[in-house]
């Protein structure tokens, strides 16, 4: 067997007088017999592709034709890592109807005129198949997901992009194995107390979030697969508005479905994919090879999918919501088939009011608790940490002491407190504590920058910053007077 990227076998055949005309015809019937599919023919080279089946998979058979000799290589497409020996399997059934070949054509001449017409005529023929049957539906190499060609340009575009915003979040600190949940949230992930308080633009940014490389790369493979077989029969604006209606509908479903999960990745709409797919081969929109071998596998697998969604951890709500949005404007695709001005109608009539009446049923219906006890309780810190900041001014005698005070205790202190806001600022909170929270970090800060001048000039023995001390004394009071207001009102 062989490896590669793709895997391939090599051989070479000496042609032993027999000239480059005659294998030229008996290359053509050889390759009729094995059900191989002419792709490229000319005087020097021939190219064959195998017949996906038992024991080939739509291998690649190039024949380079010389004067004393034939040279084959057989290779795999690029999904295959290893070929389990179909490439050599391939040369050798050549070979062997190739010396079982009837004696009768071995006095046949053929003049180059007549090779020239049958070339032609053979070359006419690639080009009058039918189109559909010449689509691409696998990659010749790794790399070829990430790079956009004519019937495959969409799909490519949205993979780079899902790795350009996981690359920019490890850039970030985000741990790309197992990131925290906050930071997802932080990163516009779906969560419904966020959501639905007016940052309804986590509906589409949840798409291009995902938990992990694992995740990330799981969803790659799956879009790459799924956006090759389908954008040949899809304009590219048709892949890219469905795909991304199919995600935001499928973060609605989740947003309606789940209380407190945050949910991202791109399988929502991928999903949504797959449903448009189904419909493409049910109304036999694909090629007939296609429509054949497809159905049975694609249901099998959303079945799978679909049932583990029940599992702990998995957004099952939001692989149904992308699926049955699939299949919506699968239909409507396939009934406005070659209409493509009531096709963009039809699937912008239909997605916006749908999204904008499902938001809407989902605000209404959501009663999110805000974490107001877990902030509460952790604000003690705070009272703890500004009383022991608050002791370390003007407590020593000594001037050592004194500094040491302001620095390592006071100073710190302050900042701590600063950590301490901002963590819980991230909470779900009514808006009036977020914008307390705010005046908290001006406050600390202001008190920070007090204990620095009034260090400086402890250390100085200076009295030149008592204009500055004296105008953040003033600035602490004010900042102290609103905090106090506003946490006299109700919440």
């Amino acid at each position: 067997m062989a490896f590669g990227f793709p895997s391939s076998f090599l051989h070479g055949l000496p042609l032993n007088n027999l000239s480059k005309n005659k294998f030229i015809f008996k290359a053509i019937e050889i390759s009729k017999k094995l059900n191989w599919q002419l792709i490229e023919i000319n005087k020097k080279e021939i190219t064959f592709e195998t017949v996906n089946s038992q024991n080939t998979w739509n291998e690649k058979i190039h024949i380079t034709i010389e004067t004393e000799a034939a040279y084959f290589i057989s290779s795999s497409n690029g999904n295959q890592i290893y070929d389990k020996g179909r490439n050599k399997k391939n040369i050798e059934a050549f070979l062997e109807l190739f010396y079982e070949a009837d004696s009768q054509n071995e006095n046949l001449e053929f003049s180059e005129n007549l090779l020239s017409e049958y070339i032609t005529t053979l070359k006419n023929n690639i080009l009058n198949q039918n189109t559909e049957a010449i689509k691409t539906t696998r990659f010749y190499s790794f790399f070829s997901i990430f790079i956009p060609t004519k019937n495959y340009f969409i799909t490519p575009i949205l993979i780079n992009l899902n790795i350009l915003i996981f690359i920019l979040m490890g850039l970030s600190g985000v741990n790309i194995f197992i990131p925290e949940i906050q930071e997802i949230i932080d990163w516009g992930g779906n969560y419904g107390p966020l959501t639905t308080e007016n940052e309804w633009w986590r509906l589409l940014s949840s798409c291009f979030i995902h938990f992990g490389i694992i995740h990330l790369f799981m969803n790659c493979i799956s879009l790459a697969y799924i956006g090759l077989l389908l954008e040949p029969y899809m304009e590219k604006w048709q892949l890219l508005t469905t795909y991304l209606f199919c995600g935001i509908l499928a973060s609605i479903t989740s947003l309606y479905w789940n209380d407190n999960l945050v949910s991202a990745g791109a399988s929502g709409a991928i999903f949504g994919l797959c449903g448009i797919l189904i419909i493409f081969v049910l109304f036999k929109k694909l090629d007939e090879k296609l429509n054949s071998n497809l159905l049975l596998p694609l249901i099998s697998l959303i079945s799978i999918n679909l049932l583990s969604g029940y599992k702990d951890g998995i957004d099952g709500a939001a692989h149904i919501g992308g699926f049955l949005s699939g299949i919506l404007f699968g239909i409507i695709l396939a009934l406005l088939d070659g209409q493509r001005k009531k096709a963009i109608i039809a699937i912008y009539s239909v997605s916006i009011p749908l999204i904008i009446a499902l938001s809407i049923i989902c605000r209404n219906s959501k009663m999110y608790i805000y974490q107001t006890m877990e902030y509460e309780n952790r604000m003690q810190d705070f009272v703890d940490m500004e009383k022991m900041a608050l002791e370390a001014y003007g407590s020593s005698s000594s001037k050592e002491q004194m500094l040491y005070m302001i620095k390592d205790r006071g100073i710190y202190y302050w900042e701590e407190n600063i950590k301490l806001i901002k963590e819980l600022d991230k909470l779900y909170l009514p808006e009036k504590i977020h914008i307390n929270n705010k005046n908290l970090i001006e406050y600390c800060k202001l008190r920070t920058e007090l204990y620095e001048l009034a260090y400086n000039k402890l250390n100085e023995n200076t009295d030149k910053y008592d204009s500055k001390i004296g105008y953040l004394n003033s600035e602490i009071t004010k900042i102290m007077t609103v905090i106090k207001n506003n946490s006299t009102q109700e919440f």
